[in-house]
């Protein structure tokens, strides 16, 4: 009799170190298409695709649920062929996944039978791109990430296969720009649901427009910032200015990224900042919603909600907090203005994984 060829584990069933989250009963596991290709959850001919398609030498994530919904579904495997919805929290420009804190635990709570994916994307933590060296402003925007994520996600089976997940995107700043740009013939059929947090979406802003294009293409040519001055001047200002209110752990975070990638990555994603095309007109924006920071320096409320109107937004899909880029996270100083903000958004995007569970 022929040998049955072995079963091949999916990425999630694989034994990856369990990890407590920031919300009572919630864990994750750490994830990684390299690592996943080297444990063979995933072909070395499937993974070699994902990397000339996104230019990205890999890319890392983390998965988060609750153990009893696990031990109810009998396993993460069945777990994952249970949930509900797929809900992913994407970062913005120097960041990592880490900078979303406790709120895609709180969300793993509340929503326990969803699962909730948090991946560092766009050249940034454990997602560098192969060769920094040699990028263009294209290959860092917002519609270049999320070819990069729709790839990711078929990679994982999680677009594209039999099973169809209701998938939520949650996007910060750049992530929220991101969002602007889903491939809609990828996602026929699915539902989807979009929330836009602070999105650097500046094509009503010209004069940060040309900031960032200027800024971005200076650091390349290693005209404008030396290595050292990037470093050790450009970051903590950056830092300062744009996010002054978030909590301390955000800001080591940036800082620690700022020192970790590849100098060409933060330029030409500041010129791809400054390069990003509109979005198409005529769409349905069905599913999207938008929240702004009243006092954020790097997202102008005015100019966004000029070009939300002109994009065919209404006023039930917008919001606008108290608070500057970072207004989800608290710090003692940005406390009395901060603090209401995450429970506005954990309420937000339970009420877009109802309304995306309903087709």
């Amino acid at each position: 009799m022929p040998k049955k060829k072995p079963t091949r584990k999916s990425w999630i069933d694989l034994s990856s170190p369990l990890k407590a989250e920031g919300a009572a009963g919630v864990y994750s596991a750490t994830y990684s298409l390299e690592e996943l290709t080297r444990r063979g959850a995933i072909k070395d001919e499937v993974f070699d695709s994902f990397k000339r398609v996104t230019k990205l030498a890999d890319l890392s994530w983390r998965a988060l649920w609750t153990r009893g919904a696990v031990a109810k579904a009998g396993g993460r495997e069945k777990f994952l062929r249970q949930a509900r919805a797929v809900i992913i929290f994407i970062h913005g420009w120097d960041g990592s996944g880490a900078i979303w804190e406790n709120l895609p635990a709180h969300v793993c709570a509340a929503e326990n039978d969803c699962l909730i994916l948090v991946p560092d994307v766009n050249g940034f933590g454990g997602s560098p791109f192969a060769h920094p060296e040699r990028l263009t402003p294209d290959q860092c925007s917002p519609q270049a990430n999320m070819r990069a994520l729709e790839k990711w996600l078929s990679t994982l089976k999680l677009l594209g296969s039999r099973r169809e997940y209701p998938t939520v995107f949650v996007g910060h700043s750049m992530g929220g720009a991101t969002l602007f740009y889903l491939n809609e013939r990828l996602w026929s059929g699915r539902t989807v649901g979009r929330y836009a947090v602070a999105p650097a979406l500046l094509l009503n802003d010209l004069t940060k427009k040309s900031f960032y294009r200027t800024l971005g293409a200076g650091i390349f040519a290693g005209n404008l910032l030396s290595l050292d001055k990037l470093q050790n001047q450009f970051a903590p200002f950056v830092i300062n200015q744009l996010i002054a209110g978030a909590s301390k752990a955000v800001q080591a975070e940036h800082k620690r990224i700022f020192k970790k990638t590849h100098k060409q990555t933060i330029a030409r994603t500041f010129d791809a900042m400054g390069q990003a095309k509109k979005p198409s007109h005529g769409r349905e924006w069905n599913r999207f919603r938008v929240i702004l920071g009243h006092s954020d320096r790097l997202v102008g409320v005015s100019p966004m909600l000029d070009l939300l109107a002109s994009l065919g937004f209404t006023s039930r899909q917008v919001r606008v907090a108290l608070g500057d880029h970072y207004f989800f996270s608290v710090s003692k100083q940005s406390q009395p203005l901060h603090a209401a903000n995450r429970e506005i958004m954990l309420e937000d995007i339970r009420g877009l994984v109802e309304e995306s569970g309903k087709g």
